[in-house]
């Protein structure tokens, strides 16, 4: 059979096709990208990172924050599972934990994979809790791949470039039980330092805490005027404050809520940056049994004075750790670790005082009536959420405009009077 010769006008259309598919492929390639690269220095030896900026740009923005801040520098890679992962960046010698900032929205929807020598970031179930911690993947762990926005998957956002020999090195190491934290090295593996490799990537990330989680600036954001129904609610009565003569600022919260512990460092930040005329305290929300005992406790280590070394501690061993805690025996186990006689914290939480103040917090949800945790409440008549808001970080732009608010009336009605 005779076989037709392709004209010379299709062979014409197909270069033109080639050189224009070549081009588009010029521009999409990594190689356009500045190749942003960071060495690993560890007690045994270095890896070579590279980046990918292009595909998580601010995951990327968010881990070279940590690293220009010096975050990771004598950090451990505390946990080794063969054939699996090596997880690092929370966690100081004596398998102290170290507080992160704020987390980073998940980008794992730009659809790379965790194949072996991929970096990716740790986090807790809900897709956007990723902070500081970092794992690096031992084989193809496809279970941890993004399928569909319902199982997201991790985020993938760089690869080792040079020195597996030592990530083999390290999957090997021994491991055991650290209190109740399983698969930590024997002997530490320290995570030196980490530094950018080449000094044209000088360029500093934003600090880590005010990487922000969409487009727009809070800058921008701060000098919206917010609208209530909107972005916050108004309580149908307000609610008498504890002192009249300042702007109350009252955080709803619970041990056992992953947004509260996401929230703790943010609002902990905002407090201290306020004036003398707000006043800003904690009310644990109950309506259920467990978190009438984490309210309990609450009160029962502001009783004992020891809230400075139980209140981090508890939200971390509950909602990062998923210690079980969940009775008065489990949380005495708890604060004896911490210092606390047993018998002293049991008396504590039996108090009549302590049990009044843990009801007293049951009321007061009876009357802001929140829809969840964390949520805040302005001077007794302003609830603001997190789904309102927009977000963890919203939630006190919104604070910050409604305390202005409070305070141009107070200043209105001195005038007036």
């Amino acid at each position: 059979m005779k076989i037709k010769q392709p004209s010379y006008c299709i062979l014409f259309m197909l270069a033109v096709l080639g050189l224009y598919m070549a081009s588009v492929n010029a521009g999409n390639s990594p190689t356009q990208e500045p190749l942003t690269e960071l060495l690993f220095e560890t007690s045994m030896g270095s890896f070579t990172l590279e980046l990918y900026s292009d595909k998580a740009p601010k995951t990327v923005a968010n881990f070279l924050a940590y690293v220009d801040d010096g975050f990771y520098d004598n950090t451990l890679l505390h946990r080794v599972i063969p054939d699996f992962v090596i997880q690092g960046g929370g966690f100081e010698s004596g398998m102290k934990y170290k507080t992160p900032g704020a987390p980073v929205k998940n980008e794992s929807s730009n659809r790379l994979k965790n194949l072996t020598g991929t970096i990716s970031m740790a986090r807790r179930t809900h897709p956007d809790t990723a902070t500081s911690q970092f794992y690096i993947n031992l084989s193809h762990n496809s279970s941890l791949d993004y399928i569909s926005d319902l199982q997201p998957g991790y985020t993938v956002f760089g690869k080792i470039s040079k020195g597996m020999d030592v990530i083999n090195k390290i999957s090997m190491v021994e491991t055991t039980t650290v209190d109740r934290s399983k698969d930590v090295p024997k002997d530490d593996v320290v995570l030196l330092s980490v530094k950018r490799k080449s000094p044209a990537d000088s360029v500093k990330a934003a600090k880590y805490s005010e990487v922000p989680e969409k487009e727009t600036s809070a800058a921008e954001k701060k000098k919206n005027t917010f609208v209530a129904g909107e972005h916050y609610i108004v309580l149908d009565e307000p609610v008498a404050t504890r002192d009249s003569s300042k702007i109350e600022v009252l955080e709803m919260f619970s041990y056992g809520c992953p947004h509260c512990y996401e929230f703790e460092s943010q609002i902990h930040a905002w407090r201290k940056q306020q004036a003398s005329d707000v006043d800003f305290w904690y009310s644990p929300a109950v309506w259920s049994k467990t978190m009438g005992l984490y309210a309990r406790a609450f009160y029962a280590a502001r009783a004992l004075n020891v809230m400075d070394d139980i209140h981090f501690p508890l939200f971390t061993s509950i909602v990062v750790e998923q210690r079980k805690l969940s009775n008065e025996s489990e949380l005495a186990e708890f604060f004896a670790e911490h210092g606390v006689d047993k018998e002293t914290f049991v008396e504590a939480m039996q108090s009549p005082a302590v049990i009044k103040q843990a009801e007293a917090a049951e009321a007061r949800v009876r009357s802001y009536k929140p829809v969840g945790v964390p949520e805040i409440v302005v001077n007794g008549k302003y609830r603001v959420d997190r789904m309102h808001a927009g977000g963890l970080t919203e939630m006190l732009m919104v604070t910050d405009y409604l305390v202005n608010r409070e305070r141009v009336a107070i200043a209105n009605q001195a005038t007036s009077d």
